[in-house]
């Protein structure tokens, strides 16, 4: 992107710079052919100090020499390299790209260390030395800044060596979290919990889940309050690691002590965390290395098992009649034939949905159709009923920007109750 907001810069600083290197080599010419008035002894005349007087002898050919090489390798440069304005120069150099080939060439060079790395899972990589070495440098020259060089963390960072994970700390969940980044988003709550006395009540609660010290009258008081919490947090405390919502039982805190000031002031005022995405400065393979190290510094947990297949969500929709049914994170509206009616119990179903809004992430909505009748008609049915489960979701607070209505590739579902139904995912 330019630096310049039109043309008009661009050609001023050409100009500026060209004519500026030519007045100085008309002026050096000049000042030869100009013939001073001197006394029979060679001076202007100017005397200083009663003794010091001006000469008028020529310059030397030496200094004019350089001067004249000066521009003229000021105007070769600015021919060959960005410097004129607008204009990228005829060898096309950028800082990106330099920076880029640099970094193409380390690794390359480093190319067949990593090489033997392949294949390999992240647990068997932490039981390796060599790896673990290499993940430690990586970890010492990007990590460290923000963790650590211990990794044990500090305010406002966790501490990965504990078994404390926010966002998971499976192989693959550390993968997820250093290739993409995390984005974390408590809301301020204050408003919605109610007085100064009603969020110190809710503190006080918020502390007893972990059987931390706590005032066990205001976190009686408190209680009922944690419903607004428990969207995100659960029922129980114990969190949502899709969401990125803190087991509270734990009684471990990123932003400051478990004491009811502390607290307080995060339900109050919340906290914005932003953990950066690293898939465009390392290699899959440091990635993969990184990974390793990072659950190897005793907090990962075990590889999550393979999950089976989970089984259609046909029950739900075994009726000509509104149903509603989640399975993996995805809420699925079936839809009597020929209906649009949303099912009565939708709000229910859309809990986690309201709550990964919150968390900062998008809805996308999705319809689908039985496949017998007239295609025209099914695709009209489709969007009416994407419309209304957008409108349910208005509903429930979520504004119209945060909802994506794309239709699949392909609306047509099959025949029958499963295919009249619409899908509403988080993104």
């Amino acid at each position: 992107m330019s630096d310049f907001t039109n043309g008009f810069w661009s050609f001023y600083v050409t100009a500026v710079t060209l004519v500026g290197i030519v007045a100085c080599l008309l002026l050096l010419w000049f000042s030869g052919k100009a013939k001073a008035m001197t006394a029979h002894d060679n001076t202007t005349g100017h005397v200083w100090d009663g003794d010091l007087r001006e000469m008028n002898n020529p310059l030397p050919r030496w200094w004019v020499g350089l001067f004249i090489i000066t521009c003229l390798f000021a105007l070769v440069y600015l021919y060959l390299y960005p410097g004129l304005g607008t204009y990228q120069g005829s060898l096309k150099w950028t800082q990106t790209g330099q920076f880029e080939r640099e970094v193409q060439r380390g690794n390359e060079q480093v190319a067949p260390i990593y090489a033997g790395f392949q294949g390999k899972s992240i647990q068997a990589l932490a039981q390796d030395p060599q790896a673990m070495a290499i993940g430690d440098r990586l970890f010492m020259n990007n990590c460290a800044q923000c963790h650590g060089s211990d990794a044990r963390g500090s305010k406002g960072f966790p501490n990965l060596t504990d078994d404390n994970w926010t966002w998971g700390g499976t192989p693959e969940q550390i993968h997820e979290t250093i290739t993409k980044g995390r984005m974390a988003i408590m809301t301020p709550m204050g408003a919605a919990v109610g007085s100064s006395d009603d969020i110190r009540n809710l503190a006080n609660y918020v502390m007893s889940l972990s059987n931390g010290p706590h005032d066990s009258v205001r976190a009686n008081l408190g209680k009922s309050k944690f419903t607004v919490c428990a969207a995100c947090h659960g029922a129980d405390g114990k969190g949502n690691q899709a969401l990125g919502a803190p087991n509270l039982t734990r009684g471990i805190f990123i932003y400051g002590p478990a004491v009811e000031s502390h607290v307080a002031d995060m339900i109050t005022n919340g906290r914005t965390g932003v953990m950066p995405a690293w898939d465009s400065k390392f290699t899959p393979e440091q990635l993969n290395v990184l990974t390793a190290y990072v659950w190897g510094r005793g907090g990962g947990v075990a590889p999550a098992p393979a999950a089976a297949a989970p089984a259609a969500p046909a029950a739900a929709a075994s009726a000509d009649s509104a149903s509603v049914a989640v399975e993996g994170g995805v809420v699925s509206f079936f839809f009597a034939t020929g209906k649009s009616d949303v099912a009565a119990d939708a709000d229910k179903a859309l809990a986690e949905v309201v709550a990964g809004v919150k968390a900062g992430k998008k809805v996308q909505v999705s319809g689908f159709v039985d496949s017998t009748g007239d295609a025209a008609q099914n695709a009209e049915l489709a969007k009416q009923r994407a419309f209304a489960v957008r409108d349910q979701l208005k509903a429930l607070g979520i504004a119209e920007d945060k909802i994506d209505l794309k239709a699949p590739k392909n609306i047509d579902a099959g025949a029958g109750a499963q295919a009249r139904r619409v899908e509403v995912s988080l993104v």
